[in-house]
Order: structure tokens, then C-alpha cells, then sequence
């Protein structure tokens, strides 16, 4: 009975959380950027029956498509909006707050009503975390597929039934089309487990085994399927290129040289070792609640190990543990360690601190002071990620709507754009792009800018020629560029 009690007071966060997240979405909408319109605009033209996403300027798009693949449906379901490229991944969020909370350690993870509700405010009222549950990014959905990965592995690990195996399979493979950070976050701690627990590992070798042939099948019939998009080798290069330790290794490779130079996605001059110390310190305290809870882990960690107290966590507790200290560097050994990324380590992290508070019955104590603290945090910091998407890139308001009204894009135009205008004119064009798509098309005809610095700049790379203001934004007629070859 008090198990089933802890379940519906799981039940019961997890449904407020979700209403709260999509209150905020409604109200305090942030605007589009580059990752987002990118995911947004190549699920939206998929539903379109377009192979084709001109937000990075790219033509066709060479990441993992079962993200995007997904959004396709959904549109073709509830249409195209702001709102409808954000809320699948709010719905991802919460059955990953469920797994969890629900089915990890066959619902007996947390084992007190603080240990929930320490739990349910760490993973709803999170800065990182939220920041990606509001965003139209894959990166929720990789973390969803991550926990459904873990939870049958761990199942099949003690039970053994064909059942789990085939679901472990199933997620496996999923997560290997969904983005690589998924995957990485699953091996490292598929890895630990097999190494604690190596003796029974041995017995169990077939689970490693049907993951890698999971995965392997699966990363095949992506790059097949990319490959009848004319872009495999756009794919492998992506995939595999896309990390600046993979991209050291790809330049080595070519040049023989450790060091990047122009025309490179790194800085001119940085060496791979600069890159990864800078990756350190900027990547690895992007979250500030991790590096709170990280630091009581381990000293919760350090007094179990005096106390000969290790015994009474379960492998799965100490896999946890082990894993919310190494991923960070992991993920920065492989050259990205961005904010949306460190739900890799936040999550194991905080299932970390909830069970050790409840070992040592502090869970009274430290609880509240985390939960006003993350409130606290979450509604007035400053360095607040989810609070600098909103400031940054600014709302839509009605002055705004009706300047995208007035707008008269010829949906047969390629038009450079405002941030906020993205989600309400994609519908009506597929040959929008904005700041960030680096190069442009041939046939770039019309920009449309606001402040003196955007037209400055712009003015500096393309012969631009005054048309008309729509409210406090100018139309230009773009006549060709200034020697830069930008234009493609």
C-alpha cells in the first residue's frame, strides 16, 4: 500500500509538472533558433513530402531521422504551430518522469514521499532539464528512449524473460535513430554496470550482444534510408564529424596536422587539447544544479564507503553513482558537451541524490532546501538557461503577428528572416533561412532586418537595396553579394 501511495504521488507531480510546462509554453513562448527551426522546419517538410530543410542552409539534412520522422506524423495530426513542434517533447519528458519514478528498480526506487517530491522538483523545476523539455530539439526524446533502454536492460539483467529482451532490443534500436548522445549516454552506463558486476556479466554476454546487433541493424537501415536521399556521406560525416575530437581525428587524417586552420569548424589556431580544455571549463559547469548535487553525491558516496555502507545500494544505485561522475568527461573526450546535453549527467545525478538521502534518512532535511532552492533559481537567476532563450530571442507579440501579415512573402522567394517569424511563416514558405545558416542560396532575393547593427552588417556582405518598412522592421531587395561567397 505505501508503494502504491509513492506511485500515485508520482502520478500526481508528474501531472502538475506537465500542466506547469505547458502553461509556460502557451504564455512565455521562447523564440526559434537554430537546432529548433532546424528540427521544426525538416519534420514539417517531411509531412509535406519534401526530403529538405533550408534553415542551416544545408539543402538536405544528414542527422538521425526518426526524430523528425515522428514530428512528420504529429503535423500531419495537429497541424503546424509553435506550440506543436514544442508539446511532444513536454509529453516525452513526463513518461520519462514516470519509467522512472514508476517501473526503475520494479517501482521501488524511491522509498519516502520526500525522496518523490525531491525527485519530481529536481526533474521538472531543473534549469538544463527544462530548457530542453521546451525546446524543439531531439535531445528529449534521446533521454526518453535512454531511460526506456536502461529500465528493460536492468529488467532482463535479473529476470531474464523474452519479453524484456525484446523491448531492450526495440529501445536500442530506436535510440540508435533517434542522435548519438543517446547512445553514448546508454553504453557508458551499460558499460559500468558490466564491469561491477563482472562476474555476472559473464553469464550475461548475450544482452551486450543483442544491444550492438540492436544498434547495428538500426544505424544500417538509417544510412540506407539516407542513402535514397542522396546524403549517406553526408550522414557518416555528421555523425562522425560532428564532435570536435572526431573532427581532430578526420583532420589528422587528411593533413597530418594537429591544428585547425580557416575554413574549419573550430577556431583558427586551437589545437584539439585547447579545445577540450576549453570544452572543460565552459561545458562542464554549464549546469549549475548538476555541480550542487554532484557535490553531495560524492561526499554521501565517500561517508558510505568509510561506513562499509556500499553493500545496502543496489549495483544499479552504484552504477548511478559512478556514471553521474564520469559522463560529463566522457561526453567532453568526445568534443560536445553543450547545456543540452548535460541531461546525460543530471539525470543519473539526481536518481543518485534522492536514493542516498533516503539511505541516510536526510531526505527531511535536504529535500526542501533543494526544492525552494531550484524555485528560487528557476524564477529569478539571471544565468537561468531556460530565462536566457526567453530574453534573447524575442516573444511574439501582436504588433509582431501583424507585421507577418503585411509581410507579403512570395512563397517562391528566398527570404531571410526574423527569428520570431519563423514558426508563423514556414507554412507558406520552404525558403526561409535566418542568422545561422552560413551559406546562402543563389537566388536569395528579399531580407528582412530590424536594427541599424543587423542592416550595418548585412550591408557589409550583400548590395542591399531599400524597398519598404513593415512596422519597425525594412524590406531589402538583395542585388548580390560583396565578394564574401556566401552565396550558393
Amino acid at each position: 500500500m505505501k508503494q502504491l501511495s509513492l506511485h500515485r504521488l508520482s502520478l500526481l507531480l508528474g501531472i502538475i509538472g506537465l500542466v506547469i510546462g505547458a502553461i509556460m509554453l502557451y504564455f512565455r513562448p521562447c523564440e526559434s533558433w537554430y537546432d529548433d527551426a532546424f528540427w521544426a522546419d525538416w519534420g514539417y517538410r517531411l509531412s509535406q513530402g519534401e526530403f529538405v530543410s533550408n534553415v542551416w542552409g544545408a539543402g538536405q539534412p544528414s542527422y538521425s531521422p526518426l526524430y523528425a520522422l515522428f514530428m512528420s506524423l504529429w503535423y500531419r495530426v495537429f497541424g503546424f504551430s509553435y506550440i506543436a513542434a514544442q508539446l511532444p517533447n513536454l509529453i516525452f519528458a513526463f513518461i520519462t518522469y514516470l519509467v522512472i519514478c514508476i517501473r526503475f528498480e520494479n517501482g521501488r526506487l524511491f522509498r519516502t514521499r520526500w525522496g518523490v517530491v525531491c525527485f519530481a522538483f529536481g526533474f521538472w523545476v531543473a534549469d538544463g532539464l527544462f530548457g530542453i523539455f521546451t525546446c524543439g530539439r531531439v535531445d528529449t526524446l534521446c533521454l526518453l528512449l535512454g531511460i526506456l533502454t536502461l529500465d528493460s536492460y536492468f529488467r532482463s539483467y535479473t529476470t531474464h524473460k523474452k519479453k524484456d529482451i525484446i523491448f531492450f532490443c526495440i529501445w536500442s534500436a530506436l535510440q540508435m535513430a533517434t542522435g548519438f548522445e543517446g547512445v553514448l549516454f546508454t553504453s557508458v552506463i551499460l558499460l559500468l554496470h558490466g564491469l561491477l558486476v563482472f562476474h555476472r556479466t559473464l553469464r550475461n554476454w548475450t544482452l551486450y550482444l543483442w544491444y550492438a546487433l540492436s544498434s547495428v541493424v538500426s544505424f544500417s537501415a538509417v544510412l540506407l534510408y539516407m542513402a535514397q536521399h542522396n546524403c549517406a556521406k553526408a550522414f557518416l560525416r555528421t555523425t562522425f564529424g560532428f564532435s570536435y575530437t572526431t573532427q581532430s581525428i578526420i583532420h589528422f587524417a587528411e593533413t597530418g596536422k594537429l591544428t585547425f586552420e580557416n575554413n574549419v569548424p573550430i577556431e583558427e589556431g586551437m589545437s584539439f587539447l585547447d579545445r577540450i580544455n576549453a570544452l572543460t571549463i565552459d561545458g562542464l559547469f554549464t549546469n549549475k544544479e548538476y555541480i550542487v548535487l554532484l557535490i553531495v553525491v560524492v561526499i554521501l558516496s565517500l561517508i558510505a564507503l568509510c561506513r562499509k555502507d556500499v553493500r545496502r545500494l543496489s549495483q544499479e544505485n552504484h552504477t548511478m553513482i559512478l556514471s553521474s561522475i564520469l559522463l560529463p568527461w566522457i561526453f567532453i573526450m568526445a568534443g560536445r558537451y553543450p547545456w543540452y546535453y548535460t541531461w546525460a549527467a543530471y539525470i543519473p545525478c539526481l536518481i543518485s541524490f534522492c536514493v542516498l538521502i533516503e539511505q541516510y534518512h536526510l531526505e527531511k532535511i535536504l529535500s526542501p532546501i533543494l526544492c525552494v532552492g531550484m524555485c528560487v533559481w528557476f524564477c529569478f537567476s539571471p544565468d537561468n538557461q531556460n530565462r536566457k532563450r526567453i530574453d534573447i530571442h524575442r516573444l511574439v507579440d501582436k504588433q509582431n503577428l501583424q507585421n507577418i501579415e503585411a509581410a507579403r512573402i512570395d512563397p517562391n522567394e528566398s527570404t531571410y528572416i526574423p527569428y520570431e517569424w519563423y514558426y508563423y511563416l514556414a507554412p507558406y514558405n520552404n525558403k526561409l533561412y535566418f542568422e545561422g545558416s552560413g551559406r546562402y542560396p543563389k537566388d536569395m532575393s528579399k531580407m528582412i532586418l530590424s536594427t541599424p547593427q543587423e542592416i550595418s552588417a548585412w550591408s557589409n556582405l550583400f548590395e542591399l537595396e531599400y524597398q519598404y518598412d513593415i512596422g519597425s522592421y525594412k524590406v531589402f531587395r538583395v542585388l548580390g553579394d560583396r565578394g564574401q561567397n556566401i552565396l550558393k
